[in-house]
């Protein structure tokens, strides 16, 4: 089954019903945390540069697991972005998003004290929420006993305490929730952002994620799932290697990042600054494996077909793929495959790139940051490079701007998150030109 953003149904204004297609949905603010870069502009340099944050794990002993590497954010500071007593309190994945926040509430330059709290609302997506705070919660408990267990431990392990400290912090007293659907969440509460804007149940959103998985349990899981690379050696920052035939697997990542979704008159009204326009969604489940992913392609092609439909585009109207392209091999090729489905010949022409050898891979985050590469490509007409892409894979064949940017005028972008269990979320955004 396919979900898709649904753009004709009415909603109510000023006593009269308006299609939704007059509710349209710019982006007017970001904050980032990511392991290559805090903020916008330090994301941007190295993403553009193609320097990897993957590096040999610091945040603990990783010399007896078989994958050592990691992208950790480095020099995190919380206390630069909250109370100490409030960072103390809290989970690092929600110190992640809660700096994020308030980084994209001041680059939209939104005066909080001047806009109604019930007209704007907080979605976050994360896949591990607290879940490396619960296990040193863990490790306390059974070492040095009950009443050594922090009394805020129970509340914010969970992921909804992400966006509840958000609301607190920022005075914000519309619509909070998380969604949880593994590496698609940050995509999927764009979605719900997007949707809560076109129905008239907000007027701006907080859309975004964070994640905290570098910790010895969570890397352990994942080391005995076999999906991790052990492309260790002496250059950790060439583990990852999408669409490369020494591809071998992926590696994990942490960080934040948040968007500030804005209903279009709304924005133009503060005389905002504008990144870009959310023009299309779509979600779906191929229902084939936990781990594994259908060879054929087939879903991940239909969901980008119903993505485009959404947008109201055609394939040759897509400038540039954002792709999943974790390093995995089966991954890799599936994503491949099912470009070629949906864009026939132009798949040979549209540039596609991954930017996961950079950042990792960050579950919800990457989606997030995902969107924010999109835009930045958008508004600064330069494509960064996948890096690590040096003995192409034969079947993976597309353009993939190895190893170095390109500069390339990009009007519209797509794209994709491909999420274990079979989820698959496209999300296609555009330059902001039209009346």
């Amino acid at each position: 089954m396919i979900c898709q953003g649904i753009r004709f149904s009415p909603f109510w204004v000023g006593g009269r019903i308006l299609p939704l297609e007059k509710r349209r949905v710019v982006i007017t603010g970001m904050g980032i945390v990511a392991p290559n870069g805090i903020g916008v502009e330090n994301f941007w340099d190295s993403l553009v540069h193609g320097r990897s944050a993957v590096r040999r794990i610091t945040h603990f002993d990783a010399s007896s697991y078989p994958c050592q590497v990691a992208a950790e954010v480095p020099d995190f500071e919380p206390t630069d972005y909250m109370e100490p007593k409030t960072a103390k309190r809290l989970a690092r994945f929600a110190q992640f998003a809660l700096a994020a926040s308030k980084m994209a509430i001041k680059d939209s330059e939104i005066d909080l004290g001047a806009t109604d709290p019930h007209r704007i609302g907080v979605i976050i997506g994360t896949g591990l929420a607290g879940n490396s705070y619960s296990e040193n919660q863990h490790i306390i408990f059974i070492e040095k006993g009950l009443k050594r267990v922090s009394p805020f431990a129970a509340v914010m392990s969970c992921g909804h305490s992400a966006p509840g400290v958000i609301c607190l912090e920022l005075g914000i007293r519309g619509l909070n929730t998380t969604v949880s659907s593994g590496c698609n969440s940050g995509l999927d509460a764009i979605y719900l952002a997007y949707n809560s804007i076109r129905l008239g149940d907000a007027d701006i959103m907080l859309a975004g994620s964070g994640e905290a998985p570098i910790s010895p349990y969570i890397i352990g899981l994942f080391s005995a799932s076999g999906l991790l690379s052990k492309n260790n050696g002496t250059e950790p920052h060439k583990a990852v290697k999408p669409f490369d035939v020494n591809g071998d697997g992926i590696v994990l990542g942490e960080g934040g990042a948040v968007l500030v979704l804005e209903e279009l008159q709304n924005a133009r009204k503060r005389k905002a600054k504008i990144y870009g326009e959310i023009l299309g969604y779509a979600s779906g489940n191929e229902a084939y494996s936990i781990f594994h992913i259908d060879p054929a392609g087939d879903m991940a092609a239909d969901v980008m077909k119903m993505a485009l439909k959404n947008a109201h585009l055609k394939p040759e109207d897509i400038d540039y793929i954002n792709a999943h392209g974790n390093g995995s091999p089966e991954y890799d090729l599936n994503e491949t495959i099912a470009i070629k489905k949906v864009f026939g010949e132009s798949a040979y022409r549209i540039p596609v790139t991954s930017i996961k050898p950079i950042i990792g891979q960050s579950f919800s985050v990457t989606g997030i940051l995902q969107v924010a590469t999109c835009l930045l490509v958008i508004n600064n007409a330069i494509i960064p490079p996948t890096i690590n892409h040096t003995d192409p894979h034969p079947n993976c064949d597309l353009d993939y701007v190895r190893n170095q940017f390109r500069e390339s005028k990009v009007n519209n972008a797509l794209m994709n998150s491909l999420g274990f269990g079979g989820g698959h979320t496209v999300v296609i955004v555009g330059k902001f030109n039209r009346p």
